[in-house]
């Protein structure tokens, strides 16, 4: 199983990969309530009806997270928002791997041992399995540009595994 957390799900689709990604996994999409609220908030956007469709496509399943405890701890341990923390805890309950873009939860996964990875490895991913062609993976680091909060030197980085 992967668990995303909002900002890499919003991310994903923003770029326009995220149906591509989902479609392309060998393994079981899962997002926790939290999860679910802040990336489907914004009824209007585009994203936020993607994710629903989604969901309601079975492509994305909803799964509540137990321990609220467990959550509330790993907000304060690691000064994580709700959906990171559940993200989080979801993962360490179901021993899946994390998708996850924030500093914060990448190193609360360091730090507890749980598979992660980024939008932008993703992204990279997407290319060398020649499911994106270079263009369209250009085009998403742009849109990465305005639409996440990477430095430079990320973005940079990313468009040089592209080469």
């Amino acid at each position: 199983m992967v668990v995303f957390d909002s900002s890499s799900l919003i991310l994903l689709a923003k770029i326009g990969v995220l149906e591509k990604l989902i479609s392309n996994l060998k393994e079981k999409v899962i997002i926790p309530d939290k999860v679910y609220q802040e990336s489907t908030s914004k009824k209007e956007a585009f994203d936020a009806k993607l994710i629903e469709n989604l969901i309601e496509d079975k492509h994305i399943a909803k799964q509540g997270v137990k321990d609220k405890g467990l959550c509330q701890r790993i907000r304060s341990d690691f000064n994580c928002g709700e959906g990171e923390a559940e993200a989080i805890a979801l993962c360490l309950e179901s021993g899946a791997s994390l998708v996850a873009d924030d500093k914060r939860a990448i190193n609360a996964c360091k730090l507890l041992k749980i598979r992660f990875t980024t939008t932008g490895k993703l992204l990279i991913r997407l290319y060398r399995k020649d499911l994106i062609t270079k263009m369209e993976a250009e085009t998403c680091v742009e849109k990465l540009k305005r639409f996440g909060r990477y430095s430079g030197e990320i973005l940079g980085t990313m468009m040089e595994e592209l080469k």
